[in-house]
């Protein structure tokens, strides 16, 4: 017999940062992001990526403050070393090098970016994957969940087993490929509250296609334009 409670705390109690934040809707996400976000300890992943950078003056300062990766397409290395505290992010595109420390408060991803300080919801989005709508997964947290009693809280908690459509996109743009999408709620610099609206155009999301797990960022500011978008894909293992 199944214990919906049990295999939320299962989730609850587990190292990860994304079982904790996104509690028992982990187990609807794509099999490759929970993979990735799913372990403990010190892991690398390589794949390819396209980095864009903006080319005006305050674009390049906002940048070089923030240690934005430089321009830059071909392989990439993301070390992810993750623990009961959070998790710290490497990624490196060629000879850049973009750190970040990630943490969860009150339901949302806090990330350190520099002096930056971002706070983030995620947002399921996409179809679930149809193994979590009928039978039992691996949340690769060392414990198997049974997704079918596990959606029964998430339901009544307003977390649906469908997020949309998966391949189109929504009124953001942003697609919606069965994944994440980061809703940028908070932003702080050198301590100091920024207006959210600054930030409207600031977009990133992960999601599975074909298999593979992917990512997209693009972060735009009023009157600065461009100031990065990266994208591309990483081998997460089995």
């Amino acid at each position: 017999m199944t214990n919906p409670s049990r295999d939320a705390s299962r989730l609850g109690a587990r190292e990860g940062l994304y079982p904790r934040v996104l509690g028992v809707r982990f187990v609807l996400l794509p099999r490759t992001l929970r993979l990735m976000h799913g372990r403990s300890g010190r892991q690398t992943y390589r794949g390819e990526a396209k980095v864009e950078r903006g080319s005006g003056l305050w674009s390049r300062l906002f940048a070089r403050i923030v240690r934005l990766p430089a321009a830059y397409a071909g392989p990439i290395e993301v070390e992810v070393v993750a623990g009961p505290r959070g998790e710290t992010w490497t990624r490196r595109f060629g000879k850049s090098r973009m750190r970040s420390r990630l943490a969860g408060r009150d339901g949302l991803v806090l990330e350190r970016l520099g002096p930056m300080r971002f706070a983030f919801a995620l947002e399921p989005v996409g179809e679930a994957p149809e193994a979590a709508l009928a039978r039992t997964v691996s949340a690769h947290t060392g414990d198997s969940i049974t997704v079918s009693s596990a959606a029964l809280p998430a339901a009544a908690m307003g977390a649906p087993t469908s997020y949309g459509i998966a391949g189109q996109a929504d009124e953001d743009g942003i697609g919606n490929e069965p994944g994440l999408v980061w809703r940028l709620m908070r932003v702080r610099a050198f301590g100091l509250p920024l207006p959210a609206g600054w930030f409207a155009r600031v977009q990133a999301r992960e999601f599975e296609r074909e298999g593979r797990y992917h990512f997209e960022v693009d972060a735009q500011l009023p009157g600065v334009g461009l100031l990065v978008r990266y994208r591309g894909w990483l081998d997460v293992g089995e």
